[in-house]
């Protein structure tokens, strides 16, 4: 049951990803382009609950069917579409003529127009690294004066070194959320989320990749540390009262992981079935009190497929219950990269970036820098992501008179550095190779063997 509309099914898109698990085994994958346009189709048809998932694939979408653009994230009338990319990409930056920051944008509401002017400031490339190259930070934005963030781990208070090497902060070390939900205290649990929250702003870390919400199903979930407990209502409750208090900083979280993730070894793709019922009462409900609270709540999605979808790439669940019925405005963000989450599939079910520490997203979603379907489903993730950081701690020190411009780390530099020596030396060892093979080629002990493998040859 669902607290904030009562005794009802579970919506539209969750149904038909119900649908769409039954039907899987019917139908061949098609190229991406198709995915695109049935993905959109799915989107503009919200409200015919009855459509069949045969439908959908066989009806195909018209361009009003499937375009959307920004105007307060409203559907737009485009009657004369003719196919073409439209104009909110490309060499708008430097100039960014429409002169927004995203200070501007600071304590506005999600819908104020001004957000489809700031977005329109953006180019393409921008949109794809904000979204794409998401590894515990958010990229910077030139052209609208967006700060990038530092974004860490903290079910269990924030991590103080993600690797052995590295910067270490400086935190209070807290026990583990199996502990913490044993309690069942509300106001011990807001405590320690000002703790968590104080030390995140002492950090400079503006997102915080917890707390873990998910459910005990059994003892011996490799996780359950970093979840509160079996039940769903506690584990709600424990959640709400933490990120309340991580709030109080101006620190965002994204409530791990989003969701059914209940099996450690091997997680990575594993297909979990479940009921509406207890999807909605137990599994779900550890995280809805929290995020119908604080609209700019968002979460870390699951390794896990739903049904044979990947989680992130659930309709139903991201953009059907998150947005639609939690009314969550909030950062949806991967765990961290696999090669089954298929990154424009991810966006347009409601997904805002990608947990990718090696290659990035940005060369898979840079292949539909002239689809308008995938161009405007980009903007509403940036949408998302750019309220929550305007909305943070982020924006401390950030004003209508700064200036954010793209710098090289110094770790990149010696990085690139490293791999342009490792390149010299290689050719240069392959050119000293080739030469000596040359010169040996010249000498009388090289004719003196060709001649004996030339008499072998004879014989």
């Amino acid at each position: 049951m669902s607290r904030r509309t009562g005794r009802r099914s579970l919506s539209r898109p969750v149904r038909s990803c119900w649908r769409e698990w039954s039907s899987s085994a019917r139908f061949c994958r098609t190229p991406q382009a198709s995915r695109v346009a049935r993905a959109a189709s799915r989107r503009s048809k919200r409200s015919r609950a009855s459509c069949s998932f045969r439908e959908e694939l066989t009806q195909p979408p018209s361009a009003r069917q499937f375009f959307s653009t920004f105007s307060a994230l409203s559907r737009a009338d485009i009657s004369n579409f003719n196919g073409v990319a439209p104009e909110i990409v490309g060499s708008r930056h430097p100039l960014a003529a429409l002169g927004l920051k995203l200070a501007d944008l600071t304590g506005k509401d999600y819908d104020d127009p001004n957000w489809a002017k700031l977005l329109e400031q953006m180019t393409f490339a921008e949109m794809a690294d904000l979204i794409g190259d998401a590894f515990h930070w958010t990229m910077p934005v030139e052209s609208i004066n967006a700060p990038g963030s530092r974004d860490e781990n903290g079910p269990q208070g924030l991590t103080a070194r993600l690797f052995p090497i590295g910067p270490k902060f400086e935190t209070v070390a807290l026990t583990s959320e199996d502990v913490m939900g044993a309690t069942f205290n509300r106001e011990l649990i807001n405590a320690v989320g000002k703790v968590i929250g104080n030390d995140c702003v002492d950090n400079e870390v503006a997102v915080l990749y917890g707390p873990g919400s998910n459910i005990h199903r059994t003892a011996y979930s490799g996780r359950n540390f970093e979840y509160f407990s079996e039940d769903g209502y506690l584990s709600g409750e424990m959640t709400n009262a933490e990120v309340a208090g991580i709030a109080e900083y101006g620190v965002k979280v994204v409530i791990k992981h989003f969701a059914l993730n209940d099996h450690e070894e091997e997680r990575v793709g594993i297909s979990i079935w479940a009921n509406e019922q207890s999807i909605r009462e137990i599994y779900l409900k550890a995280f809805q009190d929290a995020m119908e609270a604080d609209d700019t709540a968002g979460v870390m999605t699951s390794y896990t497929r739903w049904g044979t979808t990947w989680s992130g790439a659930t309709e139903g669940l991201i953009d059907g219950i998150m947005r639609g019925e939690w009314g969550s405005k909030g950062i949806a963000i991967s765990d961290n990269c696999r090669n089954h989450m298929d990154a424009i599939s991810g966006v347009m079910a409601g997904s805002t970036a990608y947990d990718d520490m090696m290659n990035g997203k940005e060369p898979d979603l840079a292949e539909y820098e002239n689809d308008p379907v995938a161009i405007s489903y980009m903007r509403e993730a940036c949408h998302y992501n750019l309220y929550v950081i305007a909305n943070s701690m982020a924006m401390n020190g950030v004003g209508a008179d700064t200036t954010v411009k793209a710098v090289t780390p110094d770790i990149v530099k010696n990085a690139n550095l490293i791999r342009t020596i490792l390149i010299v030396l290689v050719v240069v060892f392959l050119g000293m190779y080739i030469w000596k093979k040359i010169q040996f080629k010249k000498t009388e002990e090289y004719k003196t063997y060709k001649e004996f493998k030339k008499s072998l040859k004879k014989h």
